[in-house]
């Protein structure tokens, strides 16, 4: 069984690698900062509205607050692997549009080192941006042409964890990540006439971005009467500042919208039809600011968990790719809970499985037209046990709402879905038999 999850592992890392890069998403805010920032967790958090900061469970990898991977056996072995997808509609005033996705979302692993030191390993997307966005302005000097400005963007950054987690006393755990940020951003500013005979102009920067990053985590925890239990948790990221480069290049084409392709096809498969006005490459500052945590859960061993997550970050004041002026403090409120009847029912299998459910609120970071845009949505999953009470297949599934069509913005209007499966096993047992 062991070779097998080694082999498991090492295939799909191997092939997954480069789907990471190719992540992509479709929204305009996510042409501000660093594009969509994923800091839900795995499913398990996700279904739960995103509680990740107080959240303890020993059969679940919870990267977010490094503390909490010491909830596992010291004897076991966690191997998560999940895919997620989304469906969304984009609306203004004016006009509207569908999209959805499906990709790779992580990989991970954690297990024992000793009785009190505990350590997980994965990768998952951070970041992702992916837009294209169409503004047509009046051509005074033809009344019959229209100037026609694109805006193109995609890429993302992807993480790569290593978590450490340590039983300091009883009742307290503390943990840390160290996270490798790395990724690419391809942005396109376009302008042509819708003419045959017109060129255009494309401004493109092509970004390369890399960082070693931590975050810190603290959780206390106890139990009383037997069988209720709370947890309080913390967590703190520290600032980043990212390795930087930008290959800006100024290009005179051909109008490629009447190829009916856009500007990355066309610049891919038309290279002897656009000439290259300039290039240069340089640094380019690129921040995200310091996170802050806090969170608590409470419950029935076994049966119940309830409890809620507050995140704060400060952008007021960063800096990042092409803007400074846009950006507010950013606030989450996340609440959740799990219920399972009856974790050890040997009659009734829906009795074992886990139902979950949650809510959650976003005061984003991007100010556009004085409006913050607020991303709000409730949450539901399912855990269902396999072979035995441990190992299971997750399911999340999360209906939102960000933005809005007042003051020229859009809104969109998503569900999102999950699933993921939790392979878990004692590894480490030393058995008198063979």
């Amino acid at each position: 069984m062991i070779k097998k999850y080694l082999f498991i592992i090492g295939i799909i890392t191997l092939t997954n690698i480069y789907s990471f890069s190719q992540s992509v998403t479709n929204s305009p805010y996510s042409r501000f900062g660093i594009g969509d920032i994923d800091r839900n967790g795995f499913n398990n958090s996700r279904a739960m509205g995103g509680l990740s900061t107080g959240l303890r469970v020993n059969n679940q990898i919870n990267y977010m607050n490094p503390a909490a991977i010491s909830a596992q056996d010291t004897m076991s072995f966690i191997f998560d692997l999940g895919v997620n997808g989304i469906f969304k509609n984009m609306e203004s005033t004016s006009t509207s549009a569908q999209y959805n996705d499906f990709a790779f979302d992580h990989i991970a692993m954690s297990f024992p080192i000793k009785k009190w030191w505990f350590a997980s390993f994965g990768l998952t997307p951070y970041s992702k941006i992916g837009y294209n966005i169409q503004q047509i302005d009046e051509y005074p000097p033809i009344d019959t042409v229209n100037m026609h400005y694109d805006y193109y963007g995609n890429g993302g950054i992807n993480q790569l964890f290593l978590s450490n987690s340590f039983i300091l006393f009883k009742n307290l755990s503390v943990g840390f990540n160290v996270n490798y940020l790395f990724g690419s951003v391809e942005q396109y500013n376009q302008a042509y006439l819708d003419t045959e005979n017109s060129y255009a102009t494309v401004v493109s920067n092509k970004i390369s971005l890399n960082k070693l990053t931590y975050d810190v985590g603290l959780q206390y925890y106890d139990e009383f009467a037997n069988k209720y239990f709370y947890v309080f948790g913390l967590t703190y990221s520290n600032k980043i500042k990212f390795n930087g480069t930008n290959e800006s290049a100024v290009l005179m084409t051909e109008n490629y919208n009447l190829y009916g392709v856009n500007v990355v096809d066309y610049l891919a498969y038309y290279s002897s039809k656009f000439d290259t006005i300039s290039s240069v490459t340089s640094n380019i500052k690129v921040e995200i600011p310091a996170r802050y945590s806090v969170g608590f859960t409470a419950g029935i061993k076994n049966k119940l968990i309830i409890g809620f997550d507050y995140t704060y970050q400060d952008w007021s004041n960063i800096e990042s790719l092409n803007n400074s002026s846009n950006f507010e403090t950013d606030e989450s409120f996340k609440f959740g809970l799990a219920y399972t009847p009856d974790k050890y029912s040997l009659r009734n299998y829906h009795k074992k499985i886990s139902y979950k459910a949650g809510m959650y609120l976003n005061n984003s970071y991007i100010k556009l037209n004085n409006e913050q845009i607020k991303n709000y949505g409730i949450t539901f999953g399912l855990g269902f046990p396999i072979a035995n009470q441990r190992t299971s297949l997750n399911l999340s599934c999360t209906i939102g709402k960000r933005g809005t069509t007042d003051n020229g913005l859009i809104e969109e209007n998503y569900t999102a879905f999950g699933i993921n499966i939790t392979l878990y096993d004692f590894w480490f047992i030393k058995r008198k038999f063979q």
